[in-house]
């Protein structure tokens, strides 16, 4: 792995509704980003709420997208002025950056091999880090009790990917259980100033000494809006 590249890199993490994930790709695309992976996530609102919202579905087409920093930058504040809901209720999906300090050098040269030349940024397009990713790791069943205690904290919402547990032995033997092998992960875009007490309320709830058997961790995000 190289930790230095030409220009600095930054992933784009987009929440979408079902079956909007290749449009998404085909508009970073134009926007000069044209390295993409697609999952899916579900969403964490009940049914009823989905039925009352009129999306139909809680899956969510989850995009990760990766670009030279600069070019993530200017994308995003294209994108928010154009697709975003300008903080007016909670939108039909979530787009937001984070940096990256790393990443394999062959990679690194093939998405700088079909990016735009490098630009200067006018501060106005900077993004300020206001924001943060809460990723919980728990067992499956455990993700509406970790959205309940998110949202006593103020948490809006939050999207679940299915996941396994891959590690070794050594892990279980260091805390004295048994994980289980399938497990979902939370994750929430919050602001910073709930972020220390809103994970410290999971950990406390649904950490790894509870049946839940919950990791939990943060990430700094660079810039965050909703879909409009």
């Amino acid at each position: 792995m190289s930790e230095r590249t030409v220009r600095p890199m930054k992933m784009i993490v987009s929440i979408l509704g079902r079956g909007q994930g290749n449009a998404f790709v085909r508009l970073l695309t134009g926007k000069h980003i044209f390295f993409h992976h697609q999952c899916v996530g579900l969403g964490t609102a009940t049914s009823d709420m989905m039925d009352m919202l009129g999306l139909g579905t809680a899956e969510k087409d989850v995009l990760l997208s990766i670009g030279p920093s600069d070019i993530v930058d200017r994308a995003l504040y294209e994108l928010s002025d154009s697709l975003g809901s300008g903080g007016r209720g909670k939108g039909r999906g979530l787009v937001f950056s984070l940096p990256l300090t790393g990443i394999s050098s062959l990679a690194a040269a093939g998405i700088l091999a079909s990016a735009a030349p490098e630009e200067r940024m006018d501060d106005t397009m900077k993004p300020e880090s206001k924001s943060s990713l809460i990723l919980v790791s728990v067992n499956q069943g455990y993700t509406d009790a970790v959205m309940d205690t998110a949202k006593k904290k103020g948490a809006s919402g939050g999207t679940v990917i299915r996941a396994r547990w891959a590690s070794n032995e050594q892990f279980e033997q260091f805390y004295g259980i048994t994980l289980q092998a399938e497990k979902e992960v939370v994750a929430i875009l919050v602001p910073n100033d709930l972020r220390n007490q809103m994970m410290e309320a999971i950990n406390l709830n649904h950490g790894l000494k509870t049946d839940a058997h919950g990791v939990v961790c943060s990430l700094a995000v660079d810039k965050a809006f909703k879909l409009a």
